[in-house]
């Protein structure tokens, strides 16, 4: 009951806190150039309830789904009469604070995020595999240039540096220093990532069989484990429906559990996650790592459309609606306040990238048509025909609802085959 409550809410709070945010951006672009707006919605259809703020009917309406902005006389294309008086700069400023806005909140969302999670750890500082002959394998490094060393993606962050780096380590029982002058490239050291649960996935093999989070697995079948990465050596090239038996230390018991084994593409999985260990950060580390985060979020859907084009992603693995999104919003909100930020920023991103598409019905294609105009009226002495905006949009309209009726029919597509979790 809680958790199905959990999910909604999460589910109206992020499309609403996305879709209204952006709205915000056009609405207050608008006033400070004098545009006139008269209505600024939270929802879509009926008007439930609102008031009037500066001749602005701010309203609440029935579908909760994102909201709008509603200029005045605004023509058949949807585009106000009075833009077509003011200066080029207003109304590009106008259009694109929508997307602005969404670049300025992904930032805001990561950097509380990180607030809250503090710096993930999943990897422990003692080296499981060396693949270079400065380090040994079970060698645990204590610090680097002086800095002690709390986690293994620090040290393999520094490691990949150039320029001369202090280690300081333990190998057995001997404490040992020296000198490296080489950049060590971070693929050539395999950190040790401790064998404990961090996560169930639900539906999958392992929640049925009974694993918790905290769980300690200490074997697979016949097979010792001291690190994550044996299992999931072990348990990739296993047959789909194939058993394996985990003994798993829990508390103060030590339980023997049989798994089965769910194939996805070429690789066998159980539905479990390593733990993470979490540190605070300093302002300065929540400040590199939001931007480091924001452009990597920023570019991922490049990232994902040229793996499609090399195929190396098919397309329905690759594009989610808003079945999808949703279902993703209620997951995270269920693992932690910070995985549905980080999750929201994500998607905000992502919608200031698409907004900014030259495609006519989205803000990137009511730019390209404002400067397109404004070249054939210096060229002309007058303004492109209203009626030729209305067709233009009606095409770019089409186009945004096949794609909407496509990425909606492969949501239907992945619930019917269980495939959205």
């Amino acid at each position: 009951m809680f958790e199905g409550l959990l999910s909604l809410v999460a589910i109206l709070f992020g499309f609403g806190l996305l879709i209204v945010w952006h709205e915000l951006g056009h609405l207050l672009a608008a006033l400070s150039v004098g545009v006139k707006v008269e209505v600024f919605s939270i929802g879509f259809g009926r008007r439930l309830f609102g008031f009037r703020w500066r001749g602005i009917d701010v309203r609440i309406s029935a579908i909760p789904f994102g909201g709008y902005v509603r200029f005045a006389d605004e023509g058949n294309a949807g585009i106000p009469l009075e833009f077509f008086s003011r200066p080029l700069w207003q109304r590009i400023w106008v259009v694109v604070a929508g997307p602005l806005f969404s670049f300025i909140l992904g930032p805001i969302l990561i950097a509380l995020a990180l607030g809250i999670s503090g710096r993930l750890s999943v990897m422990t500082t003692r080296i499981w595999r060396s693949h270079v002959v400065e380090f040994k394998d079970m060698d645990s490094v204590l610090t680097l240039n002086g800095e002690f060393l709390r986690s293994g993606e620090r040290f393999l962050n520094l490691i990949g540096r150039e320029g001369k780096k202090d280690v300081e380590l333990l190998r057995g029982n001997r404490r040992l220093s020296f000198v490296i002058t080489r950049r060590i490239p971070p693929e050539s050291l395999e950190m040790r990532i401790p064998p404990v649960v961090g996560e169930v996935r639900k539906g999958w093999p392992a929640e049925s069989a009974g694993l918790r989070v905290g769980d300690t697995i200490l074997a697979v079948d016949s097979l010792r484990i001291f690190t994550w990465q044996q299992l999931v050596e072990y348990v990739k090239d296993k047959k789909d429906g194939s058993e394996v038996l985990l003994v798993v230390k829990r508390g103060k018991d030590t339980l023997r559990i049989q798994v089965k084994v769910r194939r996805e593409g070429d690789r066998g999985f159980i539905g479990v996650t390593a733990a993470y260990r979490t540190y605070p950060m300093s302002p300065v580390e929540i400040l590199k790592e939001t931007g480091r985060l924001t452009f990597k979020f920023s570019v991922l859907l490049f990232d994902a459309l040229k793996k499609v084009v090399k195929r190396e992603a098919k397309v329905e693995e690759t594009i989610g609606g808003p079945i999808t999104i949703g279902a993703a919003m209620a997951v995270s909100a269920q693992q932690g306040l910070d995985r549905y930020l980080l999750l929201l920023a994500v998607i905000t991103l992502q919608l200031a990238v698409i907004n900014l598409f030259p495609i006519p019905g989205l803000d990137g294609g009511h730019i390209l048509l404002f400067l397109v105009d404004e070249i054939y009226y210096r060229i002309r002495k007058r303004r492109i025909p209203m009626r030729a905006y209305f067709w233009i949009m009606m095409v770019g309209f089409s186009l945004l609802v096949t794609l909407a009726i496509l990425v909606l029919g492969l949501d239907v597509f992945r619930l019917m085959t269980g495939k959205l979790r």
